[in-house]
């Protein structure tokens, strides 16, 4: 190794600019092949194994993978305010075919007419019939009515037969006969008002139709359907938009730019007249997209942070700028080589792999720093010449840095034995980063100091350094206390383990300001809708029908779609009743579409008829229940009022506005007699039937139809969605779906780091081993990493801080500083053994490991500030882990050497 380290320094001391412009070059390389063709994964799938069971099942899906990822969510304080922000909002999206494939606002109930009367429920549809049967006369007298008049005179012989029929109750009928329905007049007064109305000018027109034939009734299909076939949530809390954006090559940042464009789009239209409007967006896409989008804003932030911060400590350090500017170069350099590697050998990063640039300026630095203060001390302390200082530098510590950067590589390796896709590709690239940043400062970092560094004047050279750079001196009496006070903390923190537990819940993970999380929290608190559910497949409509059953006895489940909800229910039965109505009823067919002029003097005729039947006097003597005198009342003050309303106005405004009614009126009965013919002859509807926005969700291109199951609890806490999941695998083992795959992606990632942290621990253990070739000194090695860490949990039971699916990582993180900071000092002991009776340390050593230790919490610290709570998390902890092993590092072992030094002696000679 140091024959190899040889040359390599004699080359660079040679060719020191060839070195420099290779390096420059290469970086530069890098940075545009990393900027033409990094991407970036974003949803949970990406991260999970490879050959994961969920992820060959989430293929099955594929077909409806794609639709409805973003969900506009719009807070109803006003139900037609809301409605009428949803109108403004579409057009624009619509507009725009660059970013939004397809927005899914409402299924059109004009699609629905052909079976409409096959929704009722089986009460309302009683009522329905119940009315047509007493009515089929005048129905069908409507149906061939021509104008006004033959329609009001068509209302006034039904009122005559049923009084001679003895159909009214309370005119002809004993009054306490039960079983005869009393008579209600609310369809003429309808009809009357709207009259009343049109003559006023007013242009509103509402049908009084459902006073008619869905009297009784609890069904709205009769009524406007202008409202109808939105998407609202329990209680019309929130009406929601889907929105499918376009799908195209560039990915993330695709999806992204369609994301920041509905966002602007929702922002337009606020401003645009809807400034009351409380409007969000979220969806699993939005989730994933907003969390992506935070975590590269937190890592530009905090990789920025981490170099000014770096450069600063260097500069204090080193007390200039010069030596400063060399390691950042080189440490850049580095970054830029890691950077096209990755681009190169992965092709994008991920939400886990996104954080490796701060935390590999924090660890990849410690290897410069022990450089440059090894041949400061060469140069300064024991008077070698700036060539003869880095060949005794590069002889005497360079084989320690290959072992530390090869035990940091090392570190990460494990990650790539998990499987886990996420971690494979974030070990891949540490991994590859420690190697770059070795390599960096063995092969580039001595060019920089040739070439920049000040010549040191030759100084008369030292056997050994001088006392006065001797930093810590440690004997027996200050042994024993630090191992006390050290045990202590160790028993200590070994007792509050207990108390840290395992965070799974992802969206604790997520920005708390990001508007995608605080939307889903709404929808969560204020309407129990999840905007993720569960997927279940099924090859037939019998397997559709049993499987929704099942899910629908659970008590996770809140609500299960599929064409099965879609279609009518027992169509069979009521398409029979239907018919059977249909061929009593017997519905003409619609008159010929003729206007003619109104004919005033029938029409007061008929007017005149029907306020003669409202004789309050006769009512009374006819024993009429009150509800029908206080009806007949009204329609008699009604009438009375259009005849007024005739002799005031102009007869020709007058004609005008009778006519606009009439039309509005006869078209109103002629729709609905149509879609009331339709429908008694109706059959039965189909999953073919539906409209093609429902077929594309819930049909997939092979014929399987689609079970979406949404939850009915808190789908992101940990223990519900454990039982959620569970419920779903009892009732198809192949469920799949956003809830079924972070449920297993939450496991696998939690197992996986645990899985790492150990391999790593093993991994450093051998390498150690066969180095050293000596079991104490490997142990010794790894004392700092051991203690720091239990230190670490300890201190984290103190604050309050539990392991989530971010800062679990920080083990396999810090191992390699651990470790690298144990073989510098264990290497150092070695070369320069003990002074007297107590164990001592170089101060360039020491204030190395030092310095190492400060800028990796520097660069962990960085991610601290992260808006996105995983990374911070991480970064905090990191920080913490980081911290701990250093203090262990320069107090704790050093105090262990001294307590076993007679040992360490006996194994050094």
């Amino acid at each position: 190794m140091r024959r190899i380290l040889t040359s390599i320094l004699d080359f660079q001391l040679r060719h020191p600019v060839v070195v420099l412009m290779a390096a420059l070059c290469l970086a530069a390389l890098s940075v545009g092949y990393t900027y033409r063709n990094l991407g970036f994964l974003t949803s949970p799938k990406d991260l999970n194994y490879a050959d994961n069971h969920l992820l060959k099942l989430s293929r099955e899906i594929r077909d409806f993978d794609g639709y409805d990822t973003f969900v506009v969510v719009i807070e109803n304080r006003d139900e037609d305010r809301s409605l009428s922000f949803l109108h403004a909002l579409v057009p624009h999206l619509e507009a725009d075919r660059k970013h939004f494939s397809q927005l899914f606002y409402r299924v059109d109930p004009e699609s629905f007419k052909p079976w409409a009367l096959l929704y009722l429920k089986p009460e309302d549809l009683a009522a329905l019939e119940k009315n047509l049967r007493e009515h089929a006369a005048l129905i069908r007298q409507m149906a061939a009515s021509k104008d006004l008049p033959d329609v009001l005179g068509a209302i006034n012989h039904e009122m005559a037969s049923a009084m001679v029929g003895d159909l009214f109750t309370g005119f002809l009928e004993d009054k306490g006969d039960p079983a005869k329905k009393p008579v209600d007049l609310s369809f003429m007064i309808r009809v009357l008002t709207q009259m009343h109305q049109a003559l006023e000018g007013d242009p509103e027109y509402v049908s009084p139709m459902d006073s008619l034939i869905a009297a009784g009734s609890s069904s709205a299909f009769w009524s406007n359907t202008s409202k109808a076939g939105y998407f609202w949530t329990r209680d019309k809390h929130f009406l929601l938009l889907f929105v499918t954006p376009k799908a195209t090559d560039a990915g993330f940042s695709n999806k992204l730019d369609a994301l920041n464009r509905l966002r602007a789009a929702i922002s337009e239209a606020r401003s645009a007249g809807f400034p009351d409007i409380q409007v969000g967006v979220t969806g699993q896409e939005a989730l994933n997209q907003d969390e992506m989008g935070t975590a590269l804003q937190d890592i530009r932030l905090a990789t920025g942070l981490s170099l000014s911060a770096l450069a600063l400590l260097l500069i204090v350090f080193w007390r200039g700028i010069r030596r400063p500017i060399l390691e950042m170069v080189e440490l850049i350099v580095a970054l830029c080589w890691t950077f096209g590697l990755t681009t190169l050998f992965i092709g994008h990063l991920n939400i886990l792999s996104v954080t490796f640039a701060p935390m590999l300026l924090g660890l990849g630095i410690d290897y410069g720093i022990h450089w440059l203060a090894r041949y400061s001390e060469e140069v300064q302390q024991l008077g070698q010449s700036r060539e003869a200082a880095m060949r005794a530098t590069m002889i005497r510590l360079g084989p320690s840095i290959v072992l530390a950067g090869v035990s940091a590589s090392a570190s990460f390796f494990p990650l790539m034995l998990t499987g886990f896709r996420g971690l494979v590709e974030l070990g891949k690239i540490t991994s590859m980063g420690m190697i770059m940043t070795t390599l960096s400062t063995l092969c580039l970092l001595p060019s920089l100091l040739m070439l920049f560094d000040k010549a040191a004047p030759a100084r008369p050279k030292q056997q050994a350094p001088e006392r006065s750079d001797i930093l810590f001196r440690i004997g027996n009496r200050s042994a024993r206390i630090v191992l006390c006070l050290s045990a202590m903390a160790l028993v200590c923190s070994l007792w509050g383990m207990q108390r840290v537990s395992f965070d799974l819940n992802m969206l604790h993970l997520q920005s708390k300001g990001a508007e995608s999380v605080i939307w889903e929290h709404k929808l969560l608190a204020e309407s129990d809708r999840s905007s993720t559910y569960g997927a279940i497949l099924a090859r037939t409509l019998e397997d559709l029908s049993e499987k929704t059953r099942s899910l629908q006895s659970l008590s996770t489940v809140s609500e299960v779609q599929s064409v099965l909800s879609m279609l009518p229910e027992d169509q069979e039965e009521k398409i029979a009743s239907l018919k059977e109505l249909g061929s009593l009823i017997g519905l003409p067919e619609p008159a010929a579409a003729k206007q003619n002029p109104i004919d005033l003097n029938r029409l007061n005729d008929v007017l005149g008829r029907i306020h003669f039947k409202m004789v309050d006097s006769r009512a009374a003597d006819w024993g009429a229940a009150k509800p029908l005198v206080e009806q007949m009342r009204e329609v008699r003050t009604l009438i009375e009022g259009l005849h007024s309303q005739f002799q005031s106005m102009d007869p020709g405004q007058q004609e005008r506005r009778l006519e606009g009614f009439s039309e509005r009126f006869l078209s109103d009965l002629q729709d609905r007699f149509a879609l009331l013919r339709m429908n008694l002859q109706a059959k039965p509807m189909r999953p073919e039937d539906l409209p093609l926005t429902l077929r594309q969700r819930y049909i997939s291109g092979d014929g399987r139809y689609l079970m979406r199951i949404f939850p009915s609890g808190d789908i992101w806490e940990p223990a519900f969605l454990a039982r959620f999941v569970h419920d779903l695998q009892t009732v198809d083992p192949n469920a799949i779906g956003d809830p079924v795959t972070l449920e297993a992606f939450t496991k696998a990632y939690r197992n996986a780091c645990i899985q790492a942290a150990i391999y790593a621990i093993i991994f450093i253990a051998l390498l150690l081993l066969m180095t050293f070739k000596n079991f104490f000194h490997a142990f010794l090695v790894m004392t700092p990493l051991i203690v720091g860490t239990v230190w670490t949990i300890g201190l984290m039971a103190l604050f309050g801080v539990d392991f989530n699916l971010a800062n679990s990582l920080f083990l396999p993180l810090i191992v390699g500083a651990g470790v690298e900071y144990g073989i510098i000092i264990m290497q150092r002991q070695q070369q320069d053994g003990f002074i007297g009776d107590k164990t001592a340390l170089p101060a360039s050593t020491t204030k190395g490991v030092i310095l190492a230790g400060l800028t990796t919490t520097v660069g962990f610290c960085s991610l601290g500030i992260a808006h996105h709570q995983g990374i911070a998390s991480l970064g905090i902890l990191a920080t913490i882990g980081s911290l701990s092993i250093l203090l262990a590092a320069v107090i704790f072992l050093p105090a262990l050497i001294q307590s076993l030094r007679l040992v360490i002696q006996g194994k050094i000679s």
